[in-house]
């Protein structure tokens, strides 16, 4: 007979509240996200995938303004500030790379702040970053979303952009950017893909 896994038999194992998260060991925090109050376990990225998300954050914050105050963060707590009705609790990503209106010092960071999220997709998590985190993420009101796609060298193929239309509170995805990824908001930045490769 086959031995199941504690939370097979009792689900509500994988549900955690805030005030549970905060209590458990910081080794711990870093390798999940909850979403709904539901505890989801993260893979660590490739080698690859962490440089790429590590050098674009770089280019962002070498291009950031002096004002306003403007921050770039990587593999960090990003907060829902939108609970979703009939959901058990609380939730949070952990996005490649955010760029966020500065907050006060030992504040967490809530979506309201962030101007930017990027996520580089990994093997397996094309679903999730490509709808889940997409629609999560224009319902939190983002206002940009970046999506880099890897090819099978675990090179920069493509960065898709998606833009919030805040009528329908969805994104609308923009040019996708090849070879360079160039944008205007939130502040002007030019990348070559070249740079952000091994």
């Amino acid at each position: 007979m086959t031995t199941l896994p504690a939370w097979a038999t009792d689900p509500e194992m994988l549900l955690i509240t805030e005030d549970g998260y905060d209590a458990l060991p910081a080794e711990v925090q870093k390798q999940i996200e909850v979403i709904d109050g539901r505890v989801i376990f993260c893979r660590s990225g490739s080698a690859e995938h962490n440089i790429v998300a590590r050098r674009l954050a770089n280019a962002f914050e070498a291009a950031r303004p002096q004002e306003p105050c403007i921050r770039v963060v990587t593999d960090f707590e990003m907060h829902y500030q939108r609970i979703r009705p009939h959901t058990p609790g609380f939730s949070f990503r952990r996005p490649d790379v955010v760029v966020h209106k500065c907050i006060e010092r030992g504040r967490k960071l809530c979506t309201d702040s962030v101007l930017l999220v990027v996520e580089v997709v990994s093997p397996g998590s094309e679903y999730v970053d490509t709808v889940d985190k997409r629609a999560e993420y224009a319902a939190e009101g983002i206002p940009v979303y970046l999506v880099v796609h890897l090819d099978d060298e675990l090179r920069v193929k493509i960065i898709q952009e998606y833009r919030l239309d805040w009528a329908s509170a969805a994104y609308r995805r923009a040019e996708p950017h090849q070879e360079v990824l160039v944008l205007n908001e939130p502040y002007s930045l030019k990348v070559e893909f070249s740079s952000l490769d091994v």
